[in-house]
């Protein structure tokens, strides 16, 4: 799973595509404020990925339950992904349009003083599928779950990932209730640095996801689950990286390494969806309207 992740990220960020024909070096040839928007839509994603798959139930029992799962997820991205606005910051070079962010397809060029300011293009990526796993443990109405991934090492990259998320059943403190109603607080976090002999081919990120939601269920026959909820979530990528300026017009932070923070578009999603349970196993779907639409399913065993 991990040489997975690693080869995905790695390829979107540091390489823009050569069906493009464009002249660039993808975000090692960006100053900070165009690398910042350039690379907003993998924060995004990562906002999204940590988010999806964190329950489908919201009934908790009394006595110790055991649960692993692994989660797929297909999110989709919209065309609000695909392109941003440059800010080069450098005088003469007029703002006429947007171009291509990773997801995008075709940079832009811009004219100035200084000669050509070549934008790179992106992958044209229109959704993304993705696969988690996680093990939690919890009694008395509580749960605790842990995602993780150890740090690694692959060649000149390491990369590593954990995650926590606490959940209380509050529908057990009101007698009579219809259905079972939790709150839920995730936390992940995912860095990645490529560091190699090569100091123009640097690059770290450290990705922190935050979310709290308030869901419901209600269990038919023992065997059916109806769930849905609300979530507001956040995401911010630190993002390291060597800056070559192969446009040569930013002298005084030229062939140097560079740091920026990025925020992801991710505030709300509202999810929907079902279970079956036949205990031990349990499998489930839901669909989750946010930034970038998603589909979740899973398959888990509960004891």
């Amino acid at each position: 799973m991990q040489k997975i992740l690693t080869k995905i990220f790695l390829t979107l960020l540091l390489m823009a595509p050569l069906s493009t024909a464009q002249v660039g070096l993808g975000i090692f040839g960006l100053a900070p404020d165009d690398a910042k928007e350039y690379s907003r839509p993998l924060a995004t994603f990562f906002g999204t990925y940590f988010n999806s798959g964190a329950y489908y139930s919201a009934d908790l029992p009394e006595t110790f339950q055991f649960k692993f799962s692994i989660i797929g997820m297909y999110s989709f991205i919209g065309d609000g992904q695909k392109t941003f606005t440059p800010n080069p910051g450098v005088s003469g070079y007029s703002n006429s349009g947007s171009t291509s962010t990773f997801v995008g397809e075709k940079g832009s060029y811009y004219v100035g003083p200084g000669g050509f300011l070549a934008y790179p293009g992106g992958f044209n990526v229109s959704s993304a599928p993705s696969a988690i796993y996680q093990i939690a443990g919890g009694a008395y109405g509580t749960e605790l779950m842990v995602r993780f991934f150890p740090q690694i090492n692959i060649g000149d990259v390491s990369t590593g990932l954990w995650g926590l998320g606490l959940k209380h059943n509050f529908s057990q403190w009101f007698e009579g209730l219809p259905f079972d109603i939790a709150l839920q607080i995730l936390y992940n976090t995912i860095n990645l640095e490529n560091d190699s002999d090569d100091e123009t081919e640097y690059l770290k990120f450290d990705s922190k996801n935050f979310a709290v939601n308030i869901h419901g269920s209600k269990t038919f026959e023992g065997m059916f689950v109806v769930y849905g909820g609300l979530q507001y979530e956040s995401s911010t990528m630190d993002l390291n990286y060597y800056f070559q300026d192969p446009n040569e017009l930013y002298p005084e932070i030229a062939d140097s390494r560079q740091s920026t923070s990025v925020d992801g578009d991710n505030v709300f999603r509202f999810t929907g969806g079902g279970a079956i349970m036949v205990l031990p196993v349990v499998f489930n779907l839901d669909f989750n309207i946010t930034t970038l639409f998603t589909i979740t399913g899973g398959i888990s065993l509960q004891f």
